[in-house]
């Protein structure tokens, strides 16, 4: 067998990544939704340090066992699947990154919020279109939101 710098070895250590069901686009909606009003309101009572709060919140939220708080609210999970495990602080910070540019370019005045809508609003139409509701920072990070009421998340541990 020729040496293929143990590009195989590797390749054949990594569990198979299973397909986990979508989770309901309303429950990602409305737990997001929770988590950005947390953010909005410690970035304004708390100047000037909330924004370094509120960003950091934004890039973390998920690291605490996969769920932020509005995803602990509403029943949801950050899930990686080639590790069969919620998501850590390293997997909240890489998927979380476009949201986190969302919220610093909406510290621009005038203009800035037409660069948070748009980012928004790609996130949030690749969640509706995905077949997995799979946004950018998913992508990146290899994980997946799963809905707790549907997908039974202790059994894959």
């Amino acid at each position: 067998m020729p040496e293929t710098g143990g590009i195989l070895d590797k390749q054949q250590e990594r569990t198979p990544v299973q397909v986990f069901p979508k989770a309901t686009v309303l429950h990602r909606f409305i737990a997001k939704s929770l988590d950005v009003l947390i953010v909005l309101g410690v970035g304004e009572l708390t100047p000037p340090y909330g924004f370094w709060v509120a960003l950091w919140y934004v890039l973390v939220a998920d690291g605490f066992a996969g769920r932020s708080i509005g995803k602990r609210l509403i029943g949801l999970q950050t899930w990686a699947p080639e590790l069969r495990a919620p998501a850590g602080f390293k997997d909240s910070i890489i998927r979380n990154v476009p949201l986190a540019a969302g919220y610093v370019i909406f510290q621009v005045p005038y203009v800035g919020w037409l660069g948070t809508v748009a980012i928004l609003g790609i996130e949030a139409l690749l969640i509706i279109g995905n077949a997995h509701g799979l946004r950018i920072g998913d992508e990146l990070a290899h994980t997946q939101v799963v809905d707790e009421t549907i997908f039974d998340v202790e059994s894959q541990t």
